[in-house]
């Protein structure tokens, strides 16, 4: 999928999706063709937790500690 498709679906802003990459909160592949960023159903769930954790008002560097965690198992 395409960002303005996960934007659609999920609810969170082109800007967002881009700034939660920056900081190391969502990681989507590249297509090798044309370099864009493809997401499937796991940055989608991905994405439906951070905004679920933003909203209960959980800041970025423990969203991120959560995740390095989970990766790290």
């Amino acid at each position: 999928m395409k960002i303005n498709e996960v934007e659609a679906i999920v609810g969170v802003t082109k800007k967002n999706i881009r700034f939660y990459e920056e900081q190391g909160l969502l990681f989507p592949r590249r297509n090798s063709e044309n370099g864009y960023r493809e997401y499937g159903e796991k940055e989608i769930a991905e994405l439906r937790r951070i905004k679920l954790m933003r909203k209960l008002g959980v800041p970025i560097e423990e969203i991120r500690q959560m995740i390095n965690s989970i990766y790290e198992e």
